[in-house]
């Protein structure tokens, strides 16, 4: 058997080995997919027929103002996620938030200049019945980012804008699934 056979088997059994692994790990997660078809599970995010789970409650749902700038692109963010089809003209929620942050310097040179440092965006809100101000739930949302600390003005203006955005959206989006999962259970 020359040298050239062998490789050739060698490429033939890998080739096959590979697919019977592709298989093996088909028939292990299988059962896993039906399994959790079978429980009840449900997505977040897909859809059931004509409806969308949760997406109904978070039209309910009025998002009140939130002050300074970056409150106010957190609030059209959450807009963006909570109303497909308009705001709501009754709203059954309310959903009060409010906005802080912090920048922390990481990585300092021998001169003490900060050469990387991290954003903290904390967005304590509340979850309250429109009709009886009860509070319904109350959580905190909080974003850890980090960024580069430049020396060029404009540079550095733009690396930070674009740590609070990353951080606005973080934090938009785990509202907005931790209050659908809240009033999923309600419903």
């Amino acid at each position: 058997m020359s040298s050239s056979d062998l490789h050739s088997g060698h490429r033939r059994n890998g080739k096959a080995g590979v697919r019977r692994r592709g298989l093996l790990a088909l028939a292990l997660l299988a059962p896993a997919v039906l399994a959790t078809a079978a429980c009840g599970f449900q997505p977040m995010y897909g859809t059931l027929g004509t409806n969308s789970i949760g997406t109904a409650e978070l039209q309910q749902v009025d998002i009140g103002v939130i002050r300074d700038r970056n409150g106010q692109k957190l609030r059209n963010l959450l807009i963006d996620r909570f109303y497909a089809d308009g705001r709501p003209a009754s709203p059954r929620y309310r959903l009060e938030t409010t906005l802080t942050a912090s920048e922390q310097k990481l990585s300092l040179q021998k001169d003490a200049t900060a050469t990387r440092a991290q954003l903290v965006v904390n967005a304590p809100y509340l979850l309250v019945d429109a009709a009886t101000g009860k509070i319904l739930f109350q959580s905190n949302a909080r974003s850890y980012i980090s960024y580069n600390v430049l020396e060029q003005q404009y540079g550095a203006l733009a690396t930070v804008e674009n740590a609070y955005d990353r951080a606005l959206l973080e934090i938009s989006n785990e509202i907005t699934t931790r209050v659908a999962a809240e009033l999923g259970r309600k419903s």
